[in-house]
């Protein structure tokens, strides 16, 4: 064992997050059999209904184990990781769409509020963010958007529901103010799109702000009607969600 995989043993384990296997050849979360799937699935991006927003990969066993990993086990880097296997980070259809909207766009990570910041200890958004700037050659941006009102867990409400409950939930910085070209192309950044109703209230106060060529990007994407069994499936399995 050489010494990556020793302190990536140390630190993680040797147990699969993928499949819950025990294996001595993590990378550093994934076994070979769970990276290879997670490749393929993220070979091509998903379209979630919007010619202005993709979606890395699909939710699904695979891909919710790291995303509820990344969020609630403290695996933040899980984010830059999933980036990294995507058709972004293999230099595919995912990055040539991306570098379509436009050149040195910067990527605004959807915030958390400081109170989610403070029990959390981080934001996974920003670290997606943060990988997906990296490949397109872009700028994280960190302080446009603000979340100015704490909202619950979105998993177990409806479309027009969770459109309510973020609301008037961020605020943005005028792009006059912050010196960026408004018509130049920005890309939101959220983990997972579900309806896009936390992505839509964010395009909303950038509009407000002043501008316009608005695009989203997501780890993931899960069709709405999915969304409240898996979070039943997820709790038996003990995972620690939000609403808890």
């Amino acid at each position: 064992m050489n010494l990556q995989d020793s302190l990536s043993f140390f630190f993680f384990g040797n147990v699969c997050t993928g499949c819950g296997r025990s294996s001595q050849k993590l990378d550093p979360w994934l076994c070979p059999d769970c990276k290879e799937e997670l490749i393929a699935c993220g070979e091509h991006p998903l379209w979630p209904g919007k010619e202005d927003a993709i979606c890395l990969f699909p939710m699904n066993s695979l891909t919710r184990r790291l995303i509820l990993a990344m969020k609630y086990k403290g695996m933040q880097k899980i984010a830059s990781y999933l980036v990294a296997n995507s058709s972004v980070g293999r230099k595919g259809e995912a990055l040539q769409i991306l570098e379509s909207w436009g050149k040195n766009m910067p990527f605004l990570p959807v915030p958390v509020h400081n109170a989610r910041m403070r029990e959390r200890g981080y934001n996974q958004c920003e670290q997606a963010a943060l990988e997906l700037s990296l490949h397109c050659k872009g700028k994280l941006q960190t302080n446009v958007l603000k979340r100015r009102i704490y909202k619950p867990s979105q998993t177990l409400l409806g479309s027009n529901a969770r459109s309510l409950n973020v609301a008037g939930a961020f605020q943005a910085k005028s792009a006059e103010m912050l010196k960026l070209p408004p018509q130049n192309g920005i890309v939101v950044v959220d983990d997972v799109y579900t309806t896009g109703a936390t992505t839509s209230s964010c395009s909303r106060a950038l509009k407000r702000a002043g501008f316009e060529n608005i695009k989203v990007c997501t780890l993931l994407y899960e069709l709405p009607a999915s969304a409240a069994a898996d979070i039943a499936a997820d709790k038996t399995l003990g995972w620690r969600t939000e609403e808890e």
